[in-house]
């Protein structure tokens, strides 16, 4: 399977995700990254203080790992809010990107103007959840939810009519003189 249509799964799969499970769905992988952080650390902690004597060394590294966790897991909430910005900031991209791609592909084929309003679309819900982050809590994640499905339909609808026409793509090369060498 092409990678391309696995990341438009992938995007899909996260968009009934979204639409489905609102805005606790990312509280509650923000609190499963937390807790991912947290073990590694307490048990490099604990390590290094049951053999303190093989390990001079305090393990920075892991008091970092397990506070970061810890904060991950107490307050989400706040990494919510800046995961909204970034996802904002993805979905801006992902359009430019989508319009992009078929002002390139108009070049060589005729593109219809309804499949830009699909790429507009993600583009203009990016640009909502990204400077409106604080709405309402379930909205934004309905937007991108929507946003992430319209994207991945797009992308298969584009990766469909590409395949399509490469299929037709077949030249026929004439040779008009040639030598054979010994």
């Amino acid at each position: 399977m092409s990678t391309q249509i696995v990341r438009c799964i992938s995007v899909l799969l996260t968009g009934i995700l979204f639409l489905i499970l609102g805005d606790s769905a990312l509280s509650l992988l923000i609190t499963i990254v937390g807790i991912l952080f947290m073990v590694p650390g307490i048990v490099s902690l604990v390590t290094y203080f049951l053999h303190r004597s093989l390990h001079p060394i305090f393990p920075f590294a892991a008091a970092g790992s397990f506070l970061l966790g810890l904060w991950l897991t107490v307050s989400p909430t706040f990494f919510v809010s800046i995961f909204m910005y970034v996802l904002g900031g993805v979905l801006v991209a992902l359009g430019v990107y989508q319009l992009a791609i078929l002002f390139t592909s108009s070049r060589l084929l005729p593109v219809a103007w309804p499949l830009y309003l699909f790429p507009t679309l993600v583009l203009l819900l990016g640009l909502f959840v990204f400077f409106n982050p604080f709405e309402a809590a379930s909205l934004p994640f309905i937007i991108i939810g929507i946003g992430c499905i319209i994207s991945a339909f797009n992308d298969l609808v584009a990766i469909y009519r590409s395949s399509k026409s490469r299929k037709g793509e077949t030249t026929d090369i004439t040779i008009e003189d040639a030598e054979i060498v010994k």
